[in-house]
C-alpha cells in the first residue's frame, strides 16, 4: 500500500506538472475537462483557466509561482543565461543527437532513482504500479522527456564549456586506473568527533562489541552508518587507504585521524587488482577523470560567472 500510495503521487506530480507538490497532491483524475456550460476555447490569452464561469489570469498564476518560487526559478534562469552567453562567445553549441543521448541518461538517472527510493525491484515492476494510475513507463519517460529536455541541453553545454579548460596528466589517469582496475580494499568504519570517543569506542570492539551495531549507533558519518559502518571500496595507494593496507582481513585498526573525525576501520575483504591493462582502459579513465574534475569545478565556476557578470533583478509581483 505504501508504494501504491508513493507511485500515485509521483505519477500525479508528473502528469498534472504539479510544481506545488507540498501543498497540492491527492487523487485526482480528469481534471483538463471542461466544464459543461463553459466554453471549450479561451480566446482571450490573459485568462489561463475558467473555473464555474471564474477566470483565472495570466497574472494571478504569475503572482503565484513568483511567490512560491521566484527567487529561486529567477537564479537558475540568471545561471542558465550566464551558460548560454559563455557558450556562444566560445563557439560552442549542442547538436540534436547529442541532447537526446544526454537527456535518455537524465531519465534514467531519474527513473532508477525513483526505484530506489521505493525499493521497487525492476522496471517490470514500476510498470505494474504505473498501471495502479492508469499509467505507463512510456508516459512516465515522455512526461520526464518534456520536463527534463531543457536540462539535459543545459548540463550538456556547461560540460562542453568546461572540458576545454580541464587538462588530464597522466599521473591522474594513473590514480583513476588504481581507483577503477586497481586493488581494492573493502571496510567499515566509525567515525567519531573527539579523540576520547574514538578510544572509548576501540576499547568496546576490543572487548567484543559487535562492529555494525556500534557504528550505526555511534558514528556521526551517517551514510555509511546506516549499513553498519560499511564503506565503498578505495585503492589502499593512497589516503585512508595507505593507512590500513597493512591489516589483514578481518583486523581492526588503530585512532585515525582526517578532517572528518576519528575512524576506526576494520577489513572485511580485499579485492586483487583486475585484468584490464591501462593501455587497453585509457579512453575510459580520460572519460572518468573529466567528469570528476567537471563535478569538482562546476559550483566554483557558476559563482565565478556570477560574480564577473552585471545582474540588475526587478522580480516583482505587482
Amino acid at each position: 500500500m505504501k508504494t501504491y500510495v508513493s507511485i500515485l503521487f509521483f505519477a500525479l506530480s508528473i502528469y498534472a506538472g504539479l510544481i506545488f507538490s507540498q501543498t497540492i497532491f491527492g487523487e485526482v483524475k480528469n481534471t483538463a475537462k471542461s466544464v459543461k456550460n463553459e466554453p471549450k476555447i479561451i480566446t482571450d490569452k490573459n485568462i489561463v483557466a475558467i473555473v464555474n464561469g471564474q477566470k483565472i489570469t495570466r497574472q494571478e498564476l504569475y503572482t503565484l509561482l513568483t511567490d512560491t518560487y521566484g527567487e529561486d526559478a529567477l537564479d537558475v534562469l540568471i545561471r542558465r543565461t550566464l551558460i548560454y552567453q559563455t557558450a556562444e562567445k566560445e563557439g560552442i553549441t549542442a547538436t540534436s543527437a547529442e541532447i537526446e543521448a544526454k537527456l535518455k541518461k537524465l531519465i534514467n538517472v531519474e527513473i532508477e532513482g525513483l526505484m530506489r527510493t521505493y525499493r521497487i525491484k525492476d522496471k517490470a515492476d514500476l510498470e505494474k504500479e504505473l498501471a495502479k494510475v492508469d499509467s505507463s513507463l512510456a508516459q512516465l519517460e515522455e512526461k520526464l522527456s518534456k520536463k527534463m529536455r531543457k536540462q539535459a541541453e543545459i548540463e550538456l553545454i556547461a560540460e562542453k564549456v568546461m572540458e576545454k579548460t580541464i587538462t588530464i596528466t597522466e599521473d591522474e589517469l594513473q590514480k583513476t586506473y588504481d581507483q577503477v582496475y586497481g586493488e581494492k580494499i573493502e571496510a567499515s568504519q566509525i567515525v567519531l568527533k573527539t579523540r576520547r570517543e574514538a578510544e572509548e569506542a576501540l576499547k568496546k570492539l576490543k572487548s567484543g562489541a559487535d562492529f555494525a551495531t556500534l557504528a550505526k549507533n555511534e558514528s556521526i558519518d551517517r551514510a555509511s552508518a546506516v549499513r553498519g559502518g560499511k564503506m565503498q571500496p578505495f585503492s589502499p595507494k593512497d589516503g585512508i587507504g595507505s593507512q590500513v593496507a597493512h591489516l589483514k582481513v578481518g583486523e581492526l585498526s588503530n585512532i585515525i585521524k582526517t578532517d572528518y573525525g576519528y575512524h576506526i576501520m576494520k577489513i572485511t575483504d580485499k579485492k586483487a587488482a583486475g585484468n584490464k591493462s591501462f593501455k587497453s582502459a585509457r579512453g575510459e579513465l580520460e572519460k572518468i577523470a573529466r567528469n570528476q574534475h567537471y563535478k569538482e569545478r562546476l559550483g566554483p565556476w557558476l559563482i565565478s560567472l556570477i560574480e564577473n557578470a552585471s545582474i540588475t533583478k526587478n522580480l516583482t509581483t505587482d
